[in-house]
């Protein structure tokens, strides 16, 4: 069985560092030999590339 760990990040409202927290999580965890996937929902067009380049892998 393979564990497949997960965290939901939220706010109340846009401005909130939701981004600069999951992108910070993410280049931590990939620097430690781990895969990430980030996923993000909303109307942003520039967040998505900074958690790709975070993260290594498509958002």
């Amino acid at each position: 069985m393979n564990a497949c760990p997960a965290l939901f990040i939220t706010a109340p409202a846009s401005g909130q560092g939701k981004t600069t927290v999951t992108a910070a999580l993410a280049r931590y965890h990939r620097q430690r030999g781990r895969r990430v996937r980030v996923f993000k929902t909303g109307p942003d067009f520039l967040d998505p590339m900074i958690l790709e380049c975070a993260s290594g892998q498509p958002v």
